[in-house]
């Protein structure tokens, strides 16, 4: 390795492995996954193995057998989780690179004010429920769905972790390239935003997936007909049509390909 080559290499592992600002954006992005991730994911483990007669009564498909009692489905969960916990640790780190591509990621900057988080959020959501819905949309077509997006619809009756077991083009596609497109491009991006929307996201996605529309929780049980949910994911995952949306229905109802499971509370 010349001189030149020596010194780019440590000048790029100074500017993004060893800065303090890398570290602090890492770590505090890890975190704020992982705690929406598991403490979801851990309350509906608990419910799948604990029949709370109250909470049962929310569960959507209630003439399939639960999840527990299909061992080669709780191996793939298991497998799956074990696989992506694995890629979050290799992955995460170069998300710092990447929304600051084009603009830098205010780490030690004071926190914007609120109206400006909240019209970033805004954006976020718009760009990444067009992205998922018309990709998603995509992923349905019968090439795209027997060499790709077959993998995730294996579970038909779908719980939190769901959403990470996919084929990795799904995953770059829909996860990746979806959640981030907004962000890479905003001016005046902050760590604590970029954080907000992690967990906004994670959150989402896993009451999607988690079979049980319970109320409070969900955003959907306050904007029915706005925001997308529990109901319309697991339909899809169900029928393997209809309900492509992520965060809202505007584009299925456009595209008239939104229903709705009727639930029977007993």
């Amino acid at each position: 390795m010349n001189a030149t080559s020596s010194t780019f290499f440590s000048a790029l592992c100074d500017e993004y492995f060893y800065s303090s600002e890398w570290l602090t954006f890492t770590v505090c992005t890890y975190i704020t996954f992982q705690t929406v991730f598991w403490s979801y994911n851990l309350f509906l483990l608990y419910i799948e193995y604990h029949d709370v007669p109250w909470i049962e009564r929310y569960r959507i498909q209630k003439h399939r057998v639960k999840l527990r009692f299909q061992p080669d489905l709780v191996r793939q969960l298991r497998n799956g989780t074990l696989k992506h916990q694995l890629s979050l640790i290799l992955t995460l780190p170069f998300l710092y690179h990447m929304l600051n591509y084009f603009v830098r990621v205010s780490v030690r900057s004071s926190i914007p004010s609120t109206s400006t988080i909240i019209w970033q959020l805004t954006i976020f959501i718009l760009a990444e429920d067009f992205l998922f819905f018309w990709t998603h949309y995509l992923f349905h077509t019968r090439w795209l769905y027997k060499h790709i997006h077959k993998q995730h619809h294996i579970f038909k009756q779908p719980t939190g972790v769901v959403f990470v077991i996919a084929d990795p083009w799904e995953l770059l596609i829909q996860n990746q390239l979806a959640v981030w497109i907004a962000p890479i491009f905003f001016e005046e991006k902050h760590l604590f935003t970029i954080s907000l929307w992690i967990f906004l996201r994670v959150y989402q996605t896993i009451n999607a997936h988690s079979g049980y529309d319970l109320p409070y929780i969900s955003p959907q049980y306050y904007f029915p007909w706005l925001l997308s949910g529990t109901l319309q994911h697991d339909y899809h995952h169900q029928h393997a049509k209809m309900n492509y949306g992520s965060f809202l229905t505007l584009w299925d109802r456009l595209m008239n390909t939104h229903r709705l499971h009727d639930l029977v509370i007993e």
